[in-house]
């Protein structure tokens, strides 16, 4: 493992859906192996904070998946996360909750909402996050108020809009990007074979979004981390200054090992680490 008196040492965590006790299992897990501990945690969306039935209401989500999960423990403090986490919303989050500071805010100890689009220098890493997903319908509206819950669809509030993505480009830069939906272009024809015919990729070319293409084009970070597809992904996206991003989709923390990546930042260099048990 490298060494530099600027060592930064932090996990990427897939969709959690509420299972922030295996979450923190399988990290812990990670630091004995490590033999370190991390400075910090990005999620990238799906977390899933729910503190009661109220918050569960908002979820836009079927029946079947709708539970409050672990959260409420850390909420009351009878857990508490053992690293700060700073987390993006996906497609299943408590937006009624969330979107009281759309800026982003401290939920509880060490757990931190970055807002429908934030920004956060952690250890010298400019890090990213634009919340939401993609929706060619919705893209050019106006989320509704909070005050609209319950009269329009708990959807409305899932997907990240044009006003959304132009804050994020006037960011201008990042290290880290964090995205819940996939860019367009990451995979390769050689790969095609594992997204053909599913119901969120019909083909390998239709997986992701331009808009979240576009972000990375523009802020050019060395990594980018996403989830939503429960599949786990590694690319390479290069621009024409010459600079490339890597790209890291992670699967859900049910999945076990492929929901998370580890890296280390030393000096301006940003190492990826690896275990899969």
């Amino acid at each position: 493992m490298p060494t530099s008196a600027t060592q930064v040492f932090f996990a990427a965590v897939g969709d959690v859906h509420g299972h922030m006790n295996r979450m923190v299992n399988h990290l812990r897990h990670a630091t004995d192996v490590f033999h370190q501990q991390f400075d910090f945690v990005l999620q990238v969306g799906d977390f899933e904070p729910h503190r009661d039935e109220a918050d569960l209401a908002t979820m836009a989500a079927p029946a079947k998946y709708r539970h409050l999960g672990d959260f409420d423990a850390y909420h009351r403090l009878r857990r508490g996360f053992p690293w700060p986490v700073y987390f993006i919303g996906g497609n299943h989050e408590p937006y009624g909750y969330l979107d009281t500071h759309p800026e982003g805010f401290e939920l509880t100890r060490h757990c931190h909402y970055l807002g429908r689009v934030g920004v956060m220098d952690l250890h010298g890493l400019r890090v990213v996050g634009l919340s939401g997903v993609y929706s060619e319908e919705h893209f050019t509206k106006q989320r509704p108020p909070l005050s609209a819950l319950g009269s329009v669809s708990n959807k409305d509030f899932t997907y990240f809009n044009e006003r959304d993505l132009e804050q994020a480009l006037e960011l201008k830069h990042a290290d880290v990007l964090l995205l819940h939906d996939w860019p367009s272009g990451v995979i390769t024809p050689e790969d095609a074979a594992r997204f053909e015919g599913q119901r969120r990729s019909p083909s390998y070319d239709a997986v992701g979004n331009d808009y979240a293409r576009l972000l990375v084009d523009a802020l050019q970070p060395k990594l980018v981390l996403c989830g939503h597809l429960h599949q786990h992904y590694a690319g390479t996206l290069q621009h024409p200054s010459g600079k490339k991003t890597e790209v890291r989709c992670l699967s859900s923390v049910e999945e076990g090992w492929s929901a998370f990546a580890y890296y280390e930042l030393a000096g301006e260099s940003l190492y990826t680490l690896g275990i899969t048990d």
